[in-house]
């Protein structure tokens, strides 16, 4: 389900299957020589998460993706969306990101990072072979969270 308010309809009626939070983490550097890499991994991450959410239709709720400055205290906003998540019926929350510096927070359970591959050029048939690769390695990881905190 995405955060829409159609599919928020359906998921306050189907709250109890829908156990697992996804969340894109996106690093916004607008600068002239960083523009086009952050450009690249969000369209990387919400090609992704699109792919995933369409995989697990019923199971996860697909949050739109948290943005924020390249500078940003990354371990402040980690806290912040805690304390937001922390009163929901979430029993699994994913955090995705192809922003390296996330994997340093201990603090932050579940952070997923992927190095970002530049898909904008890319045919669309390759595109999605690659998209299916990517989620392919990230599919062990959802399972295993979800059969381990069952």
């Amino acid at each position: 389900m995405h955060f829409t308010s159609k599919d928020i309809d359906q998921y306050i009626g189907q709250k109890e299957y829908v156990d697992t939070a996804v969340i894109p983490l996106i690093e916004l550097d607008l600068s002239e020589n960083g523009m086009k890499a952050s450009a690249n991994a969000s369209e990387y991450m919400q090609s992704l998460t699109a792919i995933l959410e369409k995989q697990f239709k019923g199971r996860i709720l697909l949050f739109p993706p948290v943005s924020y400055a390249k500078d940003c205290d990354r371990t402040n906003l980690a806290g912040d969306l805690q304390a937001e998540l922390k009163n929901t019926s979430f029993k699994h929350i994913f955090y995705l990101t192809a922003d390296a510096q996330w994997r340093a927070l201990a603090d932050l359970p579940n952070v997923l990072w992927l190095p970002a591959i530049p898909t904008g050029d890319m045919d669309q048939s390759f595109k999605k072979s690659v998209m299916e690769d990517q989620l392919r390695q990230v599919l062990p990881l959802f399972t295993k969270e979800w059969t381990h905190h069952s």
